[in-house]
C-alpha cells in the first residue's frame, strides 16, 4: 500500500505523518510530553502503515514481507529488525506493549486506537491587518516545507547508494573462515546488506554462497568435518526434499544477483555454486569460465572449477585449475588476507599431495617447501615432505623432519606411522 495515503493520523500517543514519516507526541500525553518528534525510517514506516490499514486485526509475517518489501529478500530476522528499530522510535517497549503487539510465529497486529487528524483552518481574519506578516510568514513556511521535502527526499534509502563497502567486507571476511558462526555471521550481515540496499547485488551473492554453505557442511549428523560439495552430492545426501529446497532459495537470490550485475565474477561464483550444489555441474563450469572472464584472479571459482573438473574425471584441468587457484590468491594475498589466510596453506598443501599421487616427487617437494615458508609447522606439509625424503633415501631426514615437529607441537604420534599413513 502507500502509506501517503494515510495522510496524518494519531495513533495512540503519537500524531503520524505519513508523507513524511515525522512522528510527533501528543501534547495533552504526560508520559511524552517532554519528547521530541522522531522521523521513521521509510521501512519502519510502511511497516506501521500497513498495521495502521489493518487496524486491530493480525497481518502475518509473510503478508508484511510481501507488502513492505515487494522487489527484494527479506527474513523473518530482517522484519524484526525493523520492527525493533520502529518500536524504539516510538517508545513502545515489546515486553508491555502499547502500540503493536506480537503473536508468536504469527505476525503482529495494532494496539493503539488511530483517529485521523485534519490540518487546522487558516485564520483567515489576520490576512486583513496583518498583510506583510502574512507574506512574510508564507514565505518562511512554504521554505520550511521545500527543506523538509528535500531533507525526507535526500535520505540514504531514497537516494540508493552504493553498498557499504565495510559490512559486505565483513560479511566476506567471516564466511571464508569456514567455520558454522561465522557462516551464520555472514549471513545476517548480508541480509543487513540486502535491507539497507536492495539492489545490493554482492550481498544477495554472498547470502547465497552462505546458504548454500549451510547446507552442504552444517546440515548432517557430522557437521564442519572435511568434506567436498562433490562429495556431498554423489553421496545423494543434498538430494532430500528439505535441502532442495534451501537450495533453490540459494539459487533464486544468486540469479537476482546475475540480473543486477550480469558480468560481475562474485555474482557468477554464486549461481556456479548453486548449480553444483544441485548437480548441475556441466551448466557450473560454464557460469565459471563466465566468471574468469570477468576476473582472471578469481581464486574462489579457480577451486571450484577445479572440484567439479576432478569429479568428471578430468584430472588435468582440475590440476591445471588448482595451480591457477593458487596463483590468483597469491596476487590477491595482501589485499585478502583475512580471507585467503584459511585456504592459501591447503591448497598449496592439496597441490603437493596431487603430485605426490602422481609420483613426482620433485614437484611435491617444491610444493611442500613452499608452503612451510609461510606456514613453518603445517602438519600435513612437513608429513607430506617427510613421506618425499624417505621415498628419495633419506629416511633419517624425514624422522628428524617429523620428530622436530612432534616436538614443537607436543604431539605424542609415533613418526614412523605417521609418515607412513601420510603415504
Amino acid at each position: 500500500m502507500d502509506e501517503t495515503e494515510l495522510g496524518i493520523q494519531q495513533i495512540g500517543p503519537w500524531r503520524v505523518d505519513f508523507n513524511s514519516g515525522i512522528c510527533t507526541p501528543v501534547e495533552t500525553n504526560d508520559k511524552l510530553s517532554e519528547t521530541t518528534a522522531v522521523r521513521l525510517e521509510p521501512k519502519s514506516c510502511q511497516l506501521l502503515a500497513l498495521l495502521v490499514a489493518r487496524q486491530g486485526q493480525l497481518v502475518s509475517k509473510e503478508e508484511i514481507i510481501a507488502s513492505v518489501w515487494p522487489d527484494s529478500y527479506a527474513s523473518d530476522d530482517t522484519l524484526a529488525r525493523t520492527l525493533s528499530r520502529l518500536r524504539a522510535s516510538l517508545g513502545d517497549d515489546p515486553r508491555a506493549p502499547n502500540l503493536i503487539e506480537t503473536l508468536p510465529k504469527r505476525g503482529y497486529r495494532l494496539l493503539a486506537t488511530v483517529n485521523s487528524v485534519q490540518p487546522p483552518p487558516a485564520d483567515v481574519g489576520q490576512r486583513q491587518t496583518g498583510s506583510r506578516h502574512v507574506l512574510f510568514f508564507g514565505i518562511a513556511a512554504l521554505t520550511a516545507v521545500a527543506l523538509l521535502s528535500l531533507f525526507w527526499w535526500w535520505t540514504p534509502e531514497n537516494s540508493q547508494p552504493e553498498p557499504t563497502a565495510d559490512l559486505l567486507a565483513r560479511a566476506d571476511d567471516y564466511y571464508h573462515q569456514m567455520r558454522l558462526a561465522d557462516n551464520e555471521m555472514a549471513i545476517a550481515l548480508y541480509e543487513q546488506q540486502i535491507e539497507l540496499t536492495p539492489d545490493a547485488a554482492i550481498a544477495y551473492a554472498g547470502l547465497a554462497n552462505s546458504l548454500v554453505q549451510r547446507v552442504v557442511r552444517w546440515s548432517d549428523a557430522e557437521p564442519g568435518g572435511q568434506v567436498t560439495l562433490t562429495q556431498r552430492v554423489s553421496s545423494g545426501e543434498l538430494a532430500s526434499a528439505e535441502k532442495q529446497q534451501q537450495l533453490q532459495r540459494a539459487r533464486v537470490l544468486a540469479e537476482k544477483a546475475v540480473s543486477l550485475a550480469p558480468e560481475n565474477a562474485a555474482t557468477l561464483k554464486a549461481l556456479g555454486f548453486v548449480l553444483s550444489a544441485q548437480g548441475n555441474y556441466a551448466e557450473a563450469i560454464i557460469v565459471y569460465e563466465r566468471a574468469l572472464q570477468a576476473d582472471e584472479n578469481a581464486w574462489q571459482v579457480w577451486l571450484n572449477k577445479a572440484e567439479l573438473h576432478e569429479a568428471l574425471g578430468a584430472t588435468e584441468l582440475a590440476l591445471d585449475a588448482y595451480q591457477r587457484a593458487f596463483t590468483a590468491m597469491s596476487a590477491r594475498y595482501t589485499e585478502h588476507e583475512v580471507q585467503i589466510r584459511p585456504w592459501y596453506a591447503e591448497v598449496g598443501n592439496l597441490l603437493g599431495d596431487k603430485y605426490l599421487q602422481r609420483q613426482d616427487l620433485q614437484q611435491a617437494e617444491s610444493w611442500y617447501r613452499r608452503v612451510l615458508t609461510f606456514a613453518p609447522l603445517h602438519e600435513q606439509a612437513t608429513l607430506g615432505l617427510a613421506v618425499v625424503l624417505q621415498q628419495t633415501g633419506d629416511k633419517a631426514g624425514a624422522l628428524r623432519l617429523c620428530e622436530d615437529l612432534q616436538q614443537r607441537l607436543q604431539a605424542s604420534y609415533d613418526c614412523e606411522q605417521a609418515i607412513a599413513e601420510r603415504k
